[in-house]
């Protein structure tokens, strides 16, 4: 019997998730259907709070991909971990619960990109209190004068929980005087659209339990709303130039009788689509694939924060533990760099480049501190205590791909994000680290460091060499299906739909026209709201409203 629903999503990410729940909802009740390619993600030791830095990584996990890029030649052959959620709930699932939601400026330049002012600062503060289910509390008494998020910049009626955990690490203070020793402001709030300062963004724990897409808008699935869980799709299916449904890797087709929405994420939302004949022809060809689209913007545009570790040890009677809790949110400053904006790299940059990144919630890099040893290559021995610091890169302008590596659906992509390939993100991390490095050594931790970790000198050929060799993905890839105003520079329009296809849309991270200067699951989120708002519209469905759910 043939199996047929209003809306097909493919993807059970945060964007996916958040569609599918709140279309399901509207007042119209259309049937939906969720299909997800891994599990169902019902074992609730998974969600643990206490294993936010291992989950992602642990070997053959049912939850993580396990995607590696391509070698980075320019970087000693690195092949660096692309990690990406696997199960309902997709790369909430795996992350580090971090949530910054990122500068007012990019919202607004997003929206001057796409053509739609629904991505404009002043609408994504109104979608947030649908998103936030804020617990602004500080667990640190003697931080909350410093660190405190106003009532009206958030909301506590929203689906997913946020808190500022439930405990911080002892002198945790000490890291925020070093900021201001170093120059920069503390921020009360990183999250009310302007991050610039030292600060502590949220996590999406609670009393010890992540929070998920899943748990927060999956977990009570209303009955006109199907989810598919170990379910492949293989390819789209059309007719003509319309969207009609889905195959899946088991040969089974099911349709769709408004819309295919793919949300698979920035790796495998081009594949799914060059799969399926759209992409650029060459590659397409190469695989014998039918070319029903050429569109040579899928899979390219490829954007992600890269990072770098480095860190001190130090002195025993210092009050930090070993290693640090993992129930601890962490501090996470973004920074302007005048270093770089004065920089040769950076007047060679275009002007339109030029002047995004000198508006004033933009920042050059963001410092993560208390990071686990993992990134620092275990210089770090079993009994000394450390404070490691990473510096990740905003606004990086190397550009990579995803391409196919066959016609087979189950095989991975080809993931090349070609890392520090522009003059411009060269100079950025070299003069990140060692801005990361200045505020480690501050007076307030002068005094307590037996030694240093990281670049063996503060020269930039001695950060060059050690960055070829200490390079990290931070997961916030987006881009490969960017949203613009015509077929020859973008994807998808400012409504999510597919230039020159009907009935198809995509709604992740795959198309934000550049990578949003925060971690990204805040706006894998808000894609997913304003795209239900869009569909909703379009259809006559009634309003989105905030249905917020039980956790399981």
């Amino acid at each position: 019997m043939e199996q047929s629903y209003d809306f097909i999503i493919v993807g059970a990410g945060a964007s996916g998730a958040v569609l599918a729940s709140r279309l399901a909802r509207t007042p119209a009740a259309p049937s939906v259907l969720l299909i997800e390619a891994g599990g169902a993600n019902a074992n609730a030791a998974l969600l643990s709070a206490a294993e936010r830095f291992t989950v992602a990584f642990k070997p053959n996990s049912p939850l993580n991909w396990g995607y590696k890029t391509v070698p980075q030649t320019h970087l000693d052959g690195q092949e660096i971990d692309y990690s990406r959620g696997k199960g309902l709930g997709g790369s909430t699932a795996i992350n580090f619960c971090g949530w910054s939601v990122g500068p007012r400026d990019d919202y607004d330049e997003w929206a001057d990109i796409a053509g739609d002012r629904r991505f404009c600062w002043g609408n994504v503060k109104k979608v947030l209190r649908r998103i936030e289910n804020l617990d602004a509390g500080i667990p640190d008494q003697r931080l909350r004068d410093r660190l405190h998020a106003k009532s009206e910049d958030h909301s506590t009626a929203g689906n997913l929980v946020l808190t500022y955990g439930d405990r911080w690490m002892p002198d945790i203070g000490d890291l925020f005087t070093a900021a201001e020793q170093s120059g920069h402001k503390v921020n009360p709030d990183v999250n009310d659209g302007d991050p610039i300062g030292m600060g502590m963004g949220s996590v999406c724990t609670a009393k010890g339990i992540r929070a998920t897409s899943a748990s927060a808008y999956l977990s009570q699935p209303p009955q006109n709303l199907g989810i598919l869980a170990d379910t492949h799709v293989a390819r789209l299916l059309f007719q003509d130039k319309r969207a009609v449904g889905v195959e899946t890797t088991g040969h089974e087709k099911i349709f769709a009788k408004k819309e295919v929405i793919v949300s698979g994420g920035a790796l495998n939302t081009p594949q799914i689509l060059m799969l399926s004949g759209i992409g650029p022809e060459q590659e397409l060809m190469k695989h014998n694939i039918p070319v029903l689209l050429d569109a040579p913007n899928v899979g390219a545009n490829l954007q992600d924060h890269c990072f770098s570790a480095t860190g001190i040890i130090l002195s025993k009677d210092v009050s930090l533990p070993l290693r640090p809790p993992s129930q601890s949110p962490t501090p996470m400053g973004w920074f302007k760099l005048p270093r770089v904006m004065s920089s040769a790299e950076f007047q060679e940059l275009p002007e339109k480049t030029k002047n995004h990144l000198s508006k004033p919630t933009v920042p050059a890099m963001e410092m993560a501190a208390y990071s686990v040893s993992s990134f620092l290559e275990d210089d770090t021995g079993p009994d000394e205590t450390y404070m490691g610091a990473i510096c990740l890169i905003m606004s990086p302008q190397s550009r990579g791909t995803v391409t196919l590596r066959s016609s087979n659906p189950l095989d991975p992509p080809v993931l090349d994000p070609k890392f520090l390939t522009h003059p411009f993100d060269r100079r950025l991390l070299i003069e990140g680290l060692r801005e990361v490095n200045r505020v480690l050594s501050a007076p307030v931790y002068a005094a307590r460091t037996v030694r240093r970790l990281g670049p063996k000198e503060d020269t930039d050929d001695a950060i060059w060499e050690h960055l070829k060799k200490n390079l990290h993905s931070s997961w916030h890839m987006s881009g490969t299906v960017r949203m613009g105003k015509s077929q020859e520079e973008a994807v998808v329009d400012g409504r999510f739909r597919i230039f020159g296809l009907e009935a198809c849309r995509v709604v992740d991270l795959s198309v934000c026209p550049f990578v949003i200067n925060a971690h990204t699951q805040a706006a894998a989120y808000i894609v997913g709201e304003i795209a239900a708002d869009t569909l909703a519209e379009e259809y006559g469905l009634g309003e989105v409203t905030i249905s917020r759910l039980p956790v399981n």
